[in-house]
């Protein structure tokens, strides 16, 4: 049995704690408290629970941490895998879904990657596509739930045995570092 981490809060958080096809070692999370935030404490009722990770990550021993629904860096010393809610390298940094509305996007991509030390530019492990048009944040964070949850139950034995794909970015096309303020500006 692996040991395996999970940090997250945010949006689509429980949907992929809950796509965990073992009990994780730990939980990290916070809230709830601002809009979106979910509570994930009760998806695993033994596993420990506690709030406000990044520091305690280090003390912990695992063979790998899975990152959803977490706006922070996170430490990164063991095997790190986290989803961000847009297409990668062209769409780094925060707000990528109200950004990706401000900008009347036809569609919206949900990338699976390796965490490194830098803000979203590890290695991409998978990508899923699916349309923007008509859809409010609630119905593209359930969406983006559904999708990092259908990617990591695909890929989890491989990202336990180190076989699960990386792609490296194209760092030619990064676009900037999103706005920390989008969602104040969303009608």
């Amino acid at each position: 049995m692996a040991s395996v981490i999970f940090v997250g809060a945010y949006a689509y958080a429980r949907e992929v704690l809950e796509a965990f096809p073992e009990a994780p070692r730990v939980i990290f999370t916070e809230g709830p408290g601002e809009p979106r935030w979910q509570d994930v404490s009760d998806v695993w009722p033994d596993v420990p629970v506690h709030r406000r990770p990044p520091k305690l990550l280090d003390l912990v021993r695992s063979d790998l941490v899975i990152v959803a629904g977490w706006r922070r860096l996170v430490p990164i010393g063991t095997p790190t895998v986290g989803f961000h809610s847009a297409k990668l390298p062209e769409y780094p940094g925060r707000a990528p879904v109200a950004n990706a509305i401000l900008r009347g996007d036809p569609s919206i991509t949900n990338t699976m990657l390796w965490l490194d030390d830098g803000v979203d530019t590890g290695d991409i492990i998978d990508e899923w596509e699916f349309p923007l048009a008509g859809r409010n944040p609630d119905d593209v964070y359930r969406e983006i739930g559904y999708t990092s949850a259908e990617m990591l139950q695909q890929h989890w034995d491989g990202l336990l045995d180190g076989t699960a794909p990386r792609r490296k970015q194209d760092v030619s096309k990064r676009g900037p570092l999103t706005p920390a303020d989008a969602w104040e500006r969303l009608p």
